[in-house]
């Protein structure tokens, strides 16, 4: 009897050892591309215009539409990548009647930044003239920034037969152009009330506007203003992105993500671009690692906390959280970093380093000048457990879109 008990308390040991070795098994990751404008990225389709791949976003589950993918001055429209679907057709990634929206950006050597899906019943409305039909009046479904300092918007009128019109262009909504704005990121408020927009231009901060394109009176505090004078001062850190997220807890914070900020250099003194001391407008620091910070704010501006970045960013971008499906990373914020291209995982309790993504050889998966990330619907555009990226490899005159999936 006893050696019966021993024998059983062994095998449990040992079922308990195996378990926690195997939950402890560093996750690896592997990545697919489904676009580029070179077949040398072995992509699945190229398209030759697809430059400098940015922002990226989808509609929720259930509310059908496309993945909107940003790159210089049009947004690509693509569906599906659920490989578990019963739908053979969206098994695949394939684009559909909608491939292309034109985007208003500003200029020639502007781009296409952050995207956002609207849901809003009555905010954000905006008038498109519509080829062969009446204009359509209607909330924005789909706005858009760029580093010219335009915000514009995109809507979409179904028809009886369950059809669309659809305008090929979105439509400025907002231009702050004159006052040398960069807009590389946009947010929405949980309620669609307010829009959001990190300005990395000559006045660097985050600027509120409401549901009609109006500026609002709202000031985000500013943690890492080291000169305390309530500016962005050349070498401090500035807002590049920001992202709106309902955390596990439910809360809706915004997450924004600062890129060191550079002082004129010679060659652009002597040019006259800028003076010397002065900011370097719209010019990030990754010369050295570690430069890059993140903050989360309540939706009014107010500083929740500084995540501890660990010297583990560059110029940091884009954000995810990863589903409890990832293992080790289960419910970790997900951060690309556009100076090293890597992506580091924080653990959303302690806010501390937990590793980078790797590839199956252990090494961190690197993408140059990745900007955006998100998951999939896991219904129509993309599996819940496959994050989804878009870069600008060769300093940013090549584009990539692709997915990255855990290794089974």
């Amino acid at each position: 009897m006893k050696l019966t008990t021993i024998s059983t308390l062994i095998s449990l040991a040992i079922l308990q050892s195996t378990t926690a070795l195997a939950a402890e098994k560093p996750m690896h990751f592997v990545e697919h591309n489904f676009v580029a404008n070179k077949a040398s990225y072995k992509s699945d389709m190229v398209e030759k215009d697809f430059v400098n791949g940015w922002g990226i976003a989808i509609r929720p589950a259930g509310a059908g539409g496309h993945f909107w993918v940003l790159a210089k001055d049009t947004s690509y429209e693509y569906v599906g990548d659920v490989q578990s679907s019963t739908d053979e057709k969206l098994r695949k990634l394939h684009t559909d009647n909608l491939k292309h929206v034109k985007l208003p950006i500003g200029g020639k050597d502007n781009f296409a930044t952050g995207v956002v899906f609207s849901d809003s019943k009555e905010n954000f409305v905006i008038t498109q003239k519509i080829e062969g039909a009446e204009p359509v009046t209607a909330p924005a479904k789909f706005i858009f920034a760029s580093d010219g300092g335009i915000i514009s918007a995109w809507t979409e009128r179904k028809k009886e037969d369950g059809t669309f019109d659809r305008a090929g262009e979105a439509i400025t909504v907002i231009d702050q152009s004159k006052e040398d704005a960069q807009f590389f990121g946009i947010a929405l408020s949980h309620d669609y009330s307010k829009l959001y927009a990190a300005d990395f231009g000559s006045h660097p901060s985050i600027k509120v506007f409401d549901g009609k394109f109006r500026p609002m009176n709202i000031s985000f505090e500013m943690p890492f203003d080291d000169n305390k004078n309530g500016q962005v001062d050349a070498g401090e850190y500035a807002p590049f992105n920001i992202q709106a997220i309902t955390t596990e807890e439910g809360k809706n914070r915004l997450f924004v993500a600062y890129a060191k900020t550079q002082t004129c250099p010679k060659t652009e003194v002597k040019k006259g671009t800028c003076k010397k001391g002065e900011l370097f407008v719209g010019e990030e620091d990754t010369r050295k690692p570690g430069q890059g910070r993140v903050a989360e704010f309540t939706e009014e501006g107010r500083l929740v906390k500084e995540w501890k970045d660990g010297g583990k960013l560059s110029a940091p971008w884009g954000f995810a959280f990863a589903p409890q499906s990832w293992g080790q990373f289960a419910g970790a914020l997900l951060v690309s970093n556009l100076g090293d291209g890597t992506i580091a995982a924080y653990n959303s309790n302690t806010n501390e380093f937990i590793d980078y993504l790797r590839d199956a050889k252990g090494k961190p998966i690197k993408n140059e000048k990745i900007w955006g990330m998100l998951f999939g619907n896991g219904e129509s555009l993309g599996d819940k457990d496959a994050l989804y990226f878009a870069a600008g490899p060769k300093d940013e005159s090549d584009g990539v879109f692709g997915s990255i999936r855990p290794v089974r």
